[in-house]
């Protein structure tokens, strides 16, 4: 199954690309015309990468075909067009573009779909500001609940139907078809004659946002200020009592017409699990809401190359703050640190191989916190927040969202080895491989922070970059639980 889902991931090969005026040649420096004002030297790209850099309008897109154990069959498209300017511009060589906007939109067999508008505008008007437009829509009926708090560390637990147990289950398929077999309901809770657990870790979640945000370059252009305004509205509908599309009785047969059991989510909500954290820790978002949140970040950030670094560090400590007079319904802060850094290792003996090492810490409280808002990491750098903990930019070898608490902390290292560049239809290409290791845990407070019981995944990807700015991404991870493979865009960190 796996390598049947590996293949479909991969076929990918259509391009699209529009250019205005390019040549590979590196122009002298008396020909550029000065800075209006320093950028450190630190942030210049270096003379191999500078030469392959296009001048101009550019378009990059390609069609995505994905399957997944949760949403099955994927199908969409990306598009992105650039404004590199030309080579005589000053800030050509500091910058991975002038203007950047695009376009995704995905949909699924699951009915999950994902659509975004984006624009980013570095140095704007040939100013120390940049300013970045996100508008972002989606819809996915099988968001993954696992429960709130450090109890989510534990192993998965249920009713073994086969056996008539409570046990724990070491992988997630096993766990998975469990939950799918019919038993009796339970009258007490509401729950019909028959009914499956198909859904008790899903919900049906949807979302609508748009995000602004400006930042001032300092230091440089080593150091960037930012401050910033997210409106989100959200949609969570429970699955209890509502038909399942799937069910299964003990024999593995399909049994029709039998609704979902009792959630998770209502199962927390309403307080009836075990060491539940919802009441003490103000968990709110049963049904959804609006948020308005103001942002504020200070960043100090040395890459030569945002897409694709290989020298330089990356600091953020950014802070969220949600309340009545922000326009929202809950009442939280957030807090991020993160620190990010890349080495060329061997610089003489190997063309480019970089180790980059990405850690954070997380932490949200407040008299009224939506349970999803715990679920993202919310950097204010360009690649955005990261989903926790699990899924394509955390803990890749288990499931998305499998582990999520008030306190939060990651670790990412990859070793990323160029084997191979060409050019081909006047587009620049080069190919990466590398080695992964993702480490993680939650807690319910900071002062049980340790460095014990992290959950980690290991595992391999692949790295295509299209002109530079485009990279294309392919990962497979394992953990304890299972395996998974992922394919998307950009570096995770």
């Amino acid at each position: 199954m796996k390598k049947r889902l590996l293949a479909v991931k991969l076929i990918l090969v259509f391009k699209v690309s529009i250019v205005f005026g390019q040549n590979d040649s590196i122009p002298n420096a008396d020909t550029i015309k000065a800075l209006p004002f320093f950028i450190h030297p630190s942030k210049k790209m270096s003379d191999d990468e500078l030469k392959h850099k296009k001048e101009g309008y550019f378009i990059t897109g390609l069609p995505e075909l994905e399957q997944n154990p949760i949403n099955g069959l994927g199908v969409g498209a990306n598009i992105y067009l650039f404004n590199n300017q030309n080579k005589k511009n000053p800030f050509f060589p500091y910058t991975p573009y002038r203007e950047r906007y695009s376009a995704f939109f995905k949909a699924f067999e699951s009915g999950k779909w994902q659509g975004a508008l984006n624009m980013d505008f570095p140095y704007i008007f040939n100013s120390k500001w940049r300013l970045r437009v996100d508008l972002v829509l989606e819809n996915d009926p099988n968001f993954q609940y696992f429960g709130f708090g450090a109890n989510t560390m534990q192993p998965l637990q249920f009713l073994d139907k086969q056996q008539g147990v409570v046990r724990n289950f070491s992988r997630f398929n096993d766990y998975f078809r469990n939950l799918a077999i019919v038993r009796q309901g339970r009258s007490s809770v509401g729950e019909a004659n028959l009914v499956t657990d198909r859904h008790y870790n899903e919900i049906d979640y949807s979302e609508q946002l748009i995000n602004i945000l400006a930042e001032k370059t300092f230091a440089g252009g080593r150091g960037r200020l930012m401050l910033g305004y997210e409106l989100l509205f959200t949609q969570v509908r429970d699955y209890f009592n509502r038909t399942a599309e799937e069910a299964f009785d003990l024999n593995g047969n399909p049994v029709a017409n039998v609704v979902n059991g009792r959630t998770r989510l209502t199962e927390d909500f309403l307080g009836i699990t075990p060491g539940n954290p919802w009441a003490r820790r103000n968990i709110a978002g049963y049904e959804g809401g609006r948020e308005g949140i103001i942002a504020f970040a200070i960043m100090y950030d040395t890459r030569d190359f945002e897409p694709d670094p290989t020298k330089g560090v990356f600091l953020e400590y950014s802070h969220e703050h949600s309340h009545k007079w922000t326009g929202s319904e809950f009442s939280f802060d957030k807090n991020l640190i993160q620190a990010i850094g890349y080495k060329k290792l061997f610089p003489n003996k190997i063309q480019r191989m970089v180790l980059a090492a990405h850690a954070s810490l997380g932490y949200i409280w407040g008299s009224r916190v939506p349970f999803y808002e715990a679920m993202d990491i919310s950097s204010q750098a360009e690649a955005g927040g990261t989903e926790v903990l699990g899924g394509f930019r955390s803990l890749r070898g288990f499931r998305e969202y499998r582990f999520v608490g008030p306190v939060t902390g990651l670790i990412n290292i990859e070793l990323r080895t160029r084997v191979a560049q060409a050019k081909l239809f006047k587009q620049h290409f080069t190919w990466d491989v590398l080695p992964f290791f993702d480490a993680g845990r939650v807690w319910d407070r900071l002062g049980d922070l340790s460095f014990k019981n992290f959950q980690t995944s290991v595992g391999a990807g692949i790295r295509m970059a299209w002109n530079q700015s485009t990279i294309l991404r392919a990962d497979w991870g394992r953990s304890r639980e299972g395996t998974q493979f992922f394919f998307g865009f950009s570096h995770i960190f």
